[in-house]
């Protein structure tokens, strides 16, 4: 799950699935904290405001066929290139949901680090991916989602006229490290709102169709 940086995302790496990021008991944490809902933004409440429903916009059955090849038992007869290419098509309908006129270029890595899943640099407009890192399927499809949540926040700010443009732009200016602040890191308003976003893709996955 990605991070904003002066030069780019931080790339979304293990320490983003801690069990124990909202007290260490299992639960799903909530991620609709303060620097959230300061925002104006139930990010615990269903899809995002902000964005058209994952679950309901676009065409339905066309991302529901994608996902299908992401179900754990699906997943893991297809060769590493048919992943890359469910991963790929995902990013597609995420795309077309969102209403991104210039979505990323996804670049398949096998050079980044241990743990790391991969990230998206809005300099480059890229959505890397280490395809070391494609195990989990679940994960995969979180991160394409997550990180093309952050390319259509970065394409919003673009615009400055727009008051949820400039929302976003606020965040990225005030960007929280989790490095330095791993709580505000998780609940600041640009990641909470990906992790919702992302969250729809991998509860149709585990449901096994649209919601």
């Amino acid at each position: 799950m990605g991070g904003y940086e002066t030069g780019g995302y931080e790339t979304r790496d293990a320490r983003d699935l801690r069990s124990d990021a909202a007290g260490g008991d299992g639960r799903a944490p909530d991620y609709g904290g303060e620097l959230a809902s300061e925002q104006g933004y139930d990010l615990n409440g269903g899809a995002v405001e902000t964005g058209r429903d994952a679950r309901d916009a676009g065409d339905a059955g066309k991302t529901d066929a994608v996902l299908d090849n992401f179900r754990a038992e699906n997943w893991s007869e297809l060769s590493l290139e048919e992943q890359k290419q469910s991963m790929l098509d995902l990013a597609d309908c995420v795309a077309a949901d969102t209403g991104n006129a210039n979505p990323p270029e996804v670049v398949f890595r096998d050079d980044m680090g241990e743990g790391e899943y991969g990230g998206y640099n809005p300099e480059t407009n890229t959505l890397e991916i280490n395809q070391n890192m494609l195990d989990d399927s679940a994960e995969a499809a979180d991160t394409v989602a997550h990180e093309m949540w952050h390319a259509y926040q970065q394409q919003c700010a673009l615009d400055p006229s727009s008051e949820k443009g400039q929302a976003y732009q606020e965040g990225f200016d005030n960007y929280i490290s989790p490095e330095y602040d791993f709580e505000g890191y998780q609940n600041q308003m640009v990641e909470a709102e990906a992790r919702d976003y992302a969250q729809g893709f991998k509860d149709r996955i585990n449901s096994g169709g649209s919601q």
